[in-house]
């Protein structure tokens, strides 16, 4: 039991001291999850412009090469299916989005 830790740590230690010689000593920053050349994520996040979106659904399958040429991206899909009187429906909405 001893020797199976003992030798977990081993693996560990050299691990971490691989880490330390890889990026410069500075594994405090791989802890958080960010590599030594990178910036913290908020940060980036501040400097970067706010993009206001535009959203619209179709239910028509043929207008969704015309809306993707016009800028459009496609995001989700929902399916409803419906019964009436022992007849099975399904109607498919497509939601779309794009910058303005």
């Amino acid at each position: 039991m001893i020797k199976r830790f003992a030798a977990a740590a081993t693996i560990f230690v050299a691990g971490f001291a691989l880490c330390a010689v890889i990026y410069g000593g500075n594994v405090a920053s791989l802890a958080k999850g960010i590599l030594p050349d990178q910036t913290y994520p908020q940060a980036q996040k501040a400097s970067q412009a706010q993009i206001m979106w535009e959203y619209m659904w179709t239910n028509n399958t043929n207008d969704l090469n015309k809306l993707g040429a016009q800028g459009w991206e496609l995001v989700g899909i929902s399916d409803f299916v419906t019964t009436n009187g022992g007849y099975i429906s399904s109607t498919s909405y497509f939601y779309l989005k794009r910058a303005k």
